[in-house]
């Protein structure tokens, strides 16, 4: 017999198992008696549930562990002990529940060149990172915004591949190209790009409207809305985060992200415009800019994180393959990276087996060719889950990426992948032009520092 402690910060929260004192190192948790502290008579506290004592039998881990029953009322019956402790997340701010936090110290001019060769990182890769930036600052506007049509920017067409679509979307561009400078250090305060970044951080800020609490850039008119909206608030909670300018920043990252609370569709999904039903990929930008909110410890609704979670577990296919929207749709590998990537930023381990098969299966697809999309997201879940996935999958990706830029010219530092255009990476890369691939390949480049692994000890700076 032992005694563990099981603890959770609210409803649907996730476990943490605390075990005391066994000499039966194989030993597995067989059954498991919870008693719950509510608020009220007829459910569990909002706030917390404190710490739960429990009396647990002791088996050889060969044998199966029983399921982990809970009270009725507080969640479903979970398939097993491990689909408990993947749980949703917790209510209130700064609750590791909600998402494991990772650091942004990599980024810094101190660490960024020991980190990134620790995991991966190359002298060429740093250099195409190098000019990647500067062909980005090169294309940045008066205003300080980016654009993806290069046809109205400041190299008036030079660029091939300006981007197909008649909207600009500058307010995407602008928080593509500013997740780029802050990937690798360049601040409002910090960097050889300092200016730039301080240039497009005040576009955005100025640009946005808000109202009842709520902040946007755009009208309904949009038709890609919510795509720019999440890229465009991921990149100035980034910048909040690193150390930026709280009396600038704070009140707009609120106020974007009280938006995207907003916008959630009740089936956990986001759309083109708000309260529409969605897909995953727009989705990935909503989750990571609610996860740099949490990190800057703004006030994240832990019922839309919940909501995430539950389209993920109902867009699937054998609990490691996702869709794009809906089960017309096949699974994919882009979208396969996405849902993992935001299981693995909600605390699921790198043990799990949906986690596992998810790594062995992206690994079998491989880095694209074509897909900078696909490789942004891919590249994310393999460096998280570190080993020999991660090395293979780094070696096959990093070279071609480098070997792949534009080296001469007005060009230099861009990167263009020509594929078809009835493909979704085509159809992509076509509307997005040639500053849409160049900064998502940065990003990718950047990988190795960016973030840290979640498995990996942070410090209280630039946590993600």
């Amino acid at each position: 017999m032992a005694i563990w402690t099981i603890t959770s910060s609210g409803i649907g929260g996730r476990f943490s198992l605390e075990s005391g004192i066994s000499n039966n190192e194989n030993a597995s948790l067989d059954s498991v008696d919870i008693q719950t502290e509510s608020d009220t008579d007829d459910r569990p506290s909002q706030s917390g549930l404190g710490s739960l004592e429990v009396n647990t039998s002791l088996l050889p881990a060969d044998l199966q562990p029983s399921p982990l029953t809970l009270p009725g009322s507080f969640s479903p019956k979970p398939e097993s002990i491990s689909d408990s402790i993947r749980s949703s997340g917790t209510e209130g701010v700064g609750s590791a529940s909600i998402f494991l936090n990772s650091s942004f110290e990599g980024r810094s001019a101190k660490n960024r060149l020991a980190t990134g060769a620790k995991n991966g990182s190359s002298g060429p890769s740093e250099e195409a990172v190098d000019a990647a930036l500067a062909y980005l600052a090169r294309h940045q506007q008066n205003n300080g915004s980016w654009t993806i049509r290069l046809i109205d920017g400041p190299c008036k067409g030079q660029c091939d591949h300006g981007g197909e679509d008649l909207d600009p979307h500058d307010v995407a561009a602008t928080g593509l190209a500013l997740l780029c400078f802050l990937g690798r250090g360049h601040t409002l305060q910090e960097g050889e790009y300092s200016e730039q970044v301080s240039r497009g951080v005040y576009f955005l800020v100025q640009n946005l409207k808000s109202q009842s609490g709520r902040g946007t850039w755009l009208t309904t008119n949009n038709q890609r809305w919510m795509y720019e909206h999440g890229i465009a608030t991921l990149a100035l909670c980034e910048a909040l985060q690193m150390k930026g300018d709280a009396a600038l920043l704070t009140k707009p990252c609120q106020d974007a992200i009280a938006h995207i609370v907003y916008a959630q569709h009740n089936d956990g999904s986001w759309g083109y415009q708000p309260k529409d039903s969605g897909d995953l990929s727009i989705m990935g930008w909503q989750v990571l800019a609610l996860k740099s909110a949490h990190g800057a410890k703004l006030a994240v609704n832990a019922e839309t994180i919940r909501n995430v979670d539950i389209f993920l577990k109902k867009h699937n296919r054998n609990d490691f393959m996702f869709y794009y929207r809906d089960q017309a749709n096949k699974p994919t590998a882009s979208m396969t990276s996405i849902g993992t990537l935001l299981r693995i930023f909600r605390g699921w381990s790198r043990t799990d087996p949906a986690i596992i098969k998810a790594v062995e299966y992206l690994g079998k697809e491989g880095p694209s060719t074509v897909d900078p999309y696909y490789n942004y997201y891919a590249t994310q879940v393999l460096y998280q889950f570190g080993g020999k996935p991660w090395l293979d999958w780094n070696a096959r990706l990093r070279d071609f990426l480098v070997s792949s830029q534009e080296k001469e010219g007005h060009m230099a530092g861009s990167w263009w992948f020509q594929t078809a255009k009835a493909t979704p990476a085509g159809i992509a890369n076509e509307t997005g032009g040639r500053l849409y691939v160049t900064a998502m390949t940065c990003l990718t480049l950047e990988v190795y520092y960016r973030y840290l692994p979640v498995n990996e000890a942070v410090t209280d700076d630039f946590q993600y």
